[in-house]
């Protein structure tokens, strides 16, 4: 079953206090570090710079589209 727009909104609206919401911040903001430290390493190809760059861009894409849902600014 996939939740309207405004049951997201709902769903996400806890407190930043709340566990889950500070727990799966935390793991968002962890992993979008280590991409980008792996994107960043001076040994890469061009080609495994740019995967590592898009997993990075996917996680933050992510981040981005959480703190809107929650009314947050990135």
């Amino acid at each position: 079953m996939r939740l309207t727009e405004e049951q997201l909104s709902e769903a996400l609206s806890v407190s930043d206090e709340h566990p889950v919401v500070k727990a799966f911040m935390q793991i968002l903001d962890e992993t979008l570090h280590s991409e980008v430290a792996y994107g960043i390493q001076p040994n890469l190809t061009a080609e495994d710079r740019a995967y590592n760059c898009g997993r990075a861009a996917a996680v933050k894409d992510l981040l981005v589209s959480i703190q809107t849902i929650r009314g947050e600014r990135s």
